[in-house]
């Protein structure tokens, strides 16, 4: 790496984690504002506050980063350019987007690190935070957390499943229901007094078996019934069942797929499936409108200035993502272009910026 290179990421670098550490800061102190009631109500020590902040990091950086690469990029070069040495690098030969292609590189790689960790860790962390929250802290027990009332889920093979109640002590469905569709008909169907966990697969009690044709129906009446075909475990029943938005893209894309399957709309998971990928790139977009606003708009290094534009941009990308986000839910816009929306178009008015600079 040149010298030049190490120069411009420094005080990128520097001003960046400023920027992590202060938003990050700001946002745990709001959320335990928020919190505090339930905190002081249950009498939680301080050590599993802090544990389920630390397992919110993920979710936190996710949403800080952005803002801080902004305010690294506008406050690193704005720095520079104060001190006349933009200005030095510029009478040497150097061109603006060399002086911002360190800053941008490493905002891709940090776009692509921060992907992984949204992939790799982030439902795992989301999810023990809210074990820590439920369990830890309002003090319900493990069993009791498992347990459901009036169970709708939907399954593989366009399955879909309705009980009464799922007692997760003894993996046991009771009063329940399993619709085989075939769109836009109803396959098959078992209706069942409880469906039992045993040997790897579900065991049907007091019930019956139909077989639906075009005008008429077969019922097959049993007192025990098992299968293998369906692939449902009784983790998929548990009151912790995950949010589809906390997901893994791989199993929001089978989520998806199997409201699909049974007729449902799936914009929505489409929309955050995709924002998945584009997201992350908010810190490659942030970084080059950052380092456009530096060398052609912001002076002096100003702290006070930087903050005030990186949250004023961040503010607006993010209002921008969710107007996004509400085309894609209700279809006016298709998924893919609703979820990269904030980044086309930030990522024009910082392309744009920086020809005009470039000139």
């Amino acid at each position: 790496m040149k010298i030049l290179d190490r120069y411009l990421l420094r005080e990128f670098v520097l001003y960046s984690l400023l920027g992590i550490s202060t938003f990050v800061a700001l946002f745990i102190l709001v959320d335990l504002f928020e919190k505090l009631d339930i905190f002081v109500d249950h009498r939680t020590p301080l050590l599993t506050v802090a544990r389920l902040y630390a397992y919110g990091l993920p979710s936190i950086l996710t949403q800080v980063l952005p803002v801080a690469v902004l305010l690294g990029a506008l406050l690193g070069l704005s720095t520079l350019r104060k001190n006349n040495e933009i200005t030095a690098m510029q009478g040497a030969g150097q061109s603006p987007w060399r002086l911002a292609r360190p800053l941008l590189l490493a905002a891709l790689a940090l776009s692509i690190a921060q992907y992984g960790m949204n992939e790799l860790i982030g439902p795992q962390a989301h999810a023990r935070q809210q074990r820590i929250l439920a369990e830890e802290i309002k003090g319900q027990s493990d069993p009791g957390r498992e347990n459901r009332s009036e169970v709708r889920l939907l399954g593989g093979g366009r399955r879909f499943w309705i009980a009464r109640f799922y007692e997760g002590r003894t993996r046991t469905l009771r009063e329940v229901s399993v619709q085989f569709l075939n769109q836009p008909a109803l396959r098959r169907r078992i209706d069942a007094t409880a469906a039992r966990w045993r040997d790897g697969s579900w065991r049907f009690e007091d019930g019956y078996y139909r077989v639906f044709h075009d005008s008429t129906d077969t019922v097959l009446r049993f007192r025990a019934y098992g299968t293998n075909e369906i692939e449902e475990l009784p983790d998929d029943f548990r009151a912790t069942v995950r949010d589809p938005f906390y997901m893994s893209m791989r199993n929001l894309l089978v989520f998806a797929r199997r409201l699909r399957e049974s007729g449902g709309e799936v914009q929505k998971h489409m929309t955050n499936f995709h924002l998945r990928v584009s997201f992350p790139l908010a810190d490659l977009v942030m970084v080059l409108l950052g380092a456009a606003l530096s060398l052609r708009v912001v002076r002096g290094g100003n702290l006070a200035v930087g903050f005030g534009i990186s949250v004023a941009v961040g503010f607006t990308y993010f209002a921008l993502i969710r107007v996004g986000q509400a085309f894609g839910y209700n279809g006016n816009l298709p998924p893919l272009l609703a979820a990269w929306l904030g980044n086309l178009v930030f990522a024009t008015l910082g392309g744009f910026l920086f020809w005009k600079v470039a000139r």
